[in-house]
């Protein structure tokens, strides 16, 4: 998948070329949390944006419809 931002003003958020995935990064502490969605349903959360990357590819090959 490639992963675009969402908007030229929001840099704490992608979404896949498919547009059925979003990853948000939040940040509190200077310690990052990136949230992986499926549509509106959160699909799991990440430490890193490449895991992040990684958690929305392996949902995608499980052969979820968008």
């Amino acid at each position: 998948m490639k992963w675009k931002l969402k908007d030229k003003t929001n840099d704490r958020c992608i979404v896949s070329d498919c547009g059925a995935y979003r990853i948000s990064r939040y940040t509190c502490g200077g310690v990052d949390l990136f949230l992986i969605y499926h549509g509106n349903d959160e699909i799991g959360s990440a430490d890193s944006g490449n895991e992040a990357r990684r958690v929305a590819e392996r949902h995608k090959s499980k052969g979820v419809v968008a």
